[in-house]
């Protein structure tokens, strides 16, 4: 059977075998060439896309917070009086010593330290107490509690020799928060 083939049975046998060969060369190959490479090139767009919808989600938690701090500096700041406003300061330290029974016998302001370069200054004042110890303890209680921002630096207490027993002297030193620019 192999002998009746011929040269003529050769030629089409070959191409026959060439035909399939040569479209795997031809076409296929490049084809799955481009198919590679289109599958690596959108691999790296969705994992581009992944990072972005990562870098939206983590934008989204730094508004919130970013909201969380302007509405703490927000309320801070209206616990800040203005600069003109110290007097209403020494106003309401007075009256917060009359209602917890204490006589003061001073209030003034102090010369302030150094130069603040922020829109925000402290304003030192001197407070001087006499009256019974619970009521000096109500006073640092109603200071504390007050909304304005306020630091007691330093404090003194004597014994009251002239008054009755439980009676102190008290000399306080607090630092006042203000606002420059307000007022």
């Amino acid at each position: 059977m192999i002998r009746k083939i011929g040269l003529q049975g050769i030629v089409i046998l070959a191409l026959l075998l060439a035909i399939p060969l040569g479209a795997w060369q031809m076409v296929f190959r490049p084809q799955n060439q481009s198919e590679r490479e289109l599958s690596a090139r959108i691999e790296a767009k969705q994992q581009r896309l992944n990072d972005l919808k990562h870098a939206t989600a983590a934008i989204g938690r730094y508004r919130i917070q970013i909201d969380d701090l302007n509405k703490t500096i927000e309320a801070l700041q209206a616990r800040l009086p203005g600069e003109k406003e110290i007097d209403k300061v020494l106003h309401e330290v007075w009256q917060q010593a009359e209602s917890c029974n204490m006589a003061t016998s001073s209030i003034r302001t102090m010369q302030r330290v150094g130069e603040v370069s922020g829109p925000y200054s402290e304003q030192p004042i001197v407070v001087q107490l006499e009256g019974d110890f619970a009521g000096l303890c109500s006073f640092l209680q109603a200071i504390e509690q007050q909304s304005r921002l306020v630091r007691i630096a330093t404090m003194s207490l004597e014994k009251n020799e002239l008054g009755d027993e439980g009676t102190v002297r008290a000399t306080i030193v607090m630092t006042v928060f203000f606002e420059g620019g307000r007022g």
